[in-house]
Formats: structure tokens, sequence, C-alpha cells
């Protein structure tokens, strides 16, 4: 497939490709004139299009194709809420592999386990502004048809009202995930759904009640301890 990207979509053939990408097109990929590509909208939306003018600062593209649907979407959209683990790359392996696996977005936040907070909003601000990138290359790798969402919230009751459909609470103790039924090529009641899973060493029994009384279904994922980092992702594969 060639190689995808996300673009804001002007009037007319002629589109003109993020700035921020010319660097990783002209030097990393070495793309030329003349080269195919497929452009996608965020909006679930796809074209193809041939490389036109490669410049030092901007790159352009002409579409060879109507702008069509993408039929690679998942019909049930999960959030991830993962409270935040220790270290930061374990939440980049979050964003990075489930927008890889079709999470519709993300939603971090400290918990009791985990004092990982980040409390200056200049801070934040960069954060968000890299993990937003870091979503945008994955899910141009993976040719996601919209860009996941990325919220960083303060704490655990910020972050579940934000919590829409169905709501899972990932738990060693809750019954199999497979025995629910909430897949994708399941009958739900809601077309969406919001995983919860925790940081290192899990929820506490209050953030647990707290989550139960949300409204949340305690799932598991199976006999075996996942890590923070690789139980979300675990969930995805199955729901979706």
């Amino acid at each position: 497939m060639p190689q995808c990207f996300f673009i804001e979509p002007s009037v007319g053939d002629l589109q003109l490709l993020p700035e921020d990408k010319t660097h990783h097109i002209v030097h990393v990929l070495k793309m030329h004139a003349g080269e195919s590509l497929r452009l996608h909208d965020g909006k679930n939306q796809w074209a193809n299009a041939t490389l036109e003018i490669v410049g030092k600062r901007r790159v352009s593209a002409r579409l060879t194709s109507p702008w069509q649907p993408l039929a690679s979407e998942p019909t049930l959209r999960v959030t991830v809420f993962q409270a935040f683990p220790r270290t930061g790359d374990k939440v980049e392996q979050v964003l990075q592999h489930g927008t890889e696996l079709g999470a519709a977005g993300f939603v971090l936040f400290p918990s009791d386990k985990a004092q990982a907070r980040m409390d200056e909003r200049e801070r934040i601000a960069r954060k968000v502004e890299r993990w937003e990138e870091l979503i945008r290359n994955a899910a141009e790798q993976s040719g996601r048809g919209i860009l996941p969402t990325i919220t960083y919230l303060r704490s655990l009751e910020e972050a579940l009202p934000k919590a829409t459909g169905s709501l899972l609470l990932l738990d060693e103790e809750g019954v199999p995930l497979s025995e629910v039924g909430a897949g994708q090529g399941e009958v739900t009641p809601q077309p969406e759904l919001a995983v919860f899973a925790g940081s290192e060493g899990g929820f506490t029994n209050i953030e647990k009640q707290k989550i139960l009384a949300a409204g949340a279904r305690s799932v598991s994922l199976g006999p075996r301890t996942l890590r923070t980092e690789t139980a979300a992702l675990a969930a995805l594969a199955k729901l979706l």
C-alpha cells in the first residue's frame, strides 16, 4: 500500500501536505515527484494522489481519484482510559500500538498506585503535543481513517464523566472478556466502549468501586498478570 498521510483537504485536486512532514518525505522516505501516495482527511475518507512538487519547506500532491469512504475503521469505537504509568515510555507504547490496533481515543489520568502527575500547564501541553505526533505517525503507518483523540485529565473523578457507552474495568478478578459479548462482531447495546486499565499494581479497591459505580463491568483478560502497557492492548486486540 502506498505511504499514507493525513491532511486538511482543500478545494481542488492540488493538496498541500503538512509542513512538518516535508523532512520525513524528502530526507527519510526519499520520495520524488511522480510517486504515488494516499491522503486521508481524518474523517474516514481517503484518496489516491501523486507527488507533484517536492520543495525544501512544503510538499504538494495532486489527487488521482475522488475522496471515498475507508472501510478499515472498526464499527465499535473503543476509548482507552489508561491510568498514567510511572514512566512515559509505557504511555507511548499504549498510544502507538493502541492506535495501530484501532482505538478511537485515549484518556490518561493519574491513579493512587502510581502518583505520576503533570502539574505544570506548559509541561502538559508539551507532552500532549508529543503524544499527538506519535498517534499521527502510528495512524499513518497503519492506514487508519481517523486520528484517535488524546486527553490528559488530573484525576479518575475527572475521567469518569468522559466515559460514554458501555464501560469495562480490566481486573483479573472479573469475568472473562470472552463471556461478556462486547466484541465488534457481537450485538452490543452501545456502539462505544470505554476500557479502564490500571497503572502498575492496578487500581485500588476504592478506585474500582468508583468505576463500577459509574456502570462498568469487571472483566478479565485471562489467567496471566499483564503489564500496565500490555493490558489495554490485549483488550483492544480481543475487542476489535
